[in-house]
């Protein structure tokens, strides 16, 4: 299970993820990705909650920074779990995202 709260504050969208980005949830959250990439310039991920990710998640952040780029801002993901920061790593995500 997935939930996701946003705030936007001038150009910043942030997005804070709670739970598992897998399969289940990857609907809700490509809808939610691209309401964020719409609603400002710069989209900050708070993965400090987010408890795993799959494939699926992999590809609605693949299609969230593209969005984000596409529209001139910069997709940051912050508090990021070791086990989900294995997944980038060893998936290569790690080299294409920002992470604070």
């Amino acid at each position: 299970m997935l939930s996701i709260s946003n705030t936007v504050i001038d150009d910043v969208n942030e997005l804070k993820l709670v739970g598992r980005l897998d399969v289940k949830a990857a609907r809700e959250a490509e809808v939610a990705f691209a309401e964020a990439a719409n609603q400002a310039t710069n989209v900050v991920l708070d993965v400090s909650e987010l408890d795993y990710i799959a494939s699926a998640g992999l590809r609605m952040l693949k299609r969230l920074r593209s969005d984000v780029r596409a529209n001139g801002g910069t997709l940051t993901l912050k508090g990021v779990q070791d086990n989900v920061m294995e997944v980038f790593e060893m998936t290569g995500f790690a080299a294409m995202l920002s992470f604070e």
